[in-house]
């Protein structure tokens, strides 16, 4: 092999080196940007879960018509309707209930 052929395969090296390096960059704006979003959805979720709670407080809220309702919403997806769901865990604790 010659020196040229040599210079031009180290040459395509250090290009694709940059070039990754310049992915990985990408990438990790791109998760920071994801985690402040993430962050962002979160904390108007608790917001919304502290007013609901207080809501619910004061308001009589039927937990068995909050159950169907999410399970109605739901049905499509559900795995297994025998089991509580996340959701129904977190309707009942916004009730101040205890998860079943």
């Amino acid at each position: 092999m010659s020196n040229a052929s040599l210079d031009e395969i180290q040459e395509l090296i250090q290009k694709l080196s940059g070039e990754l390096g310049e992915m990985s960059e990408a990438a990790s704006r791109h998760i920071d940007d994801l985690h402040i979003a993430v962050n962002n959805v979160a904390s108007h979720v608790l917001a919304i879960e502290a007013v609901l709670s207080l809501v619910a407080q004061k308001v009589d809220i039927d937990e068995a018509d909050a159950i169907k309702w999410i399970r109605d919403k739901t049905a499509a997806y559900a795995q297994d309707s025998s089991e509580g769901s996340a959701a129904e865990g977190i309707a009942q604790s916004l009730l101040g209930k205890e998860a079943q």
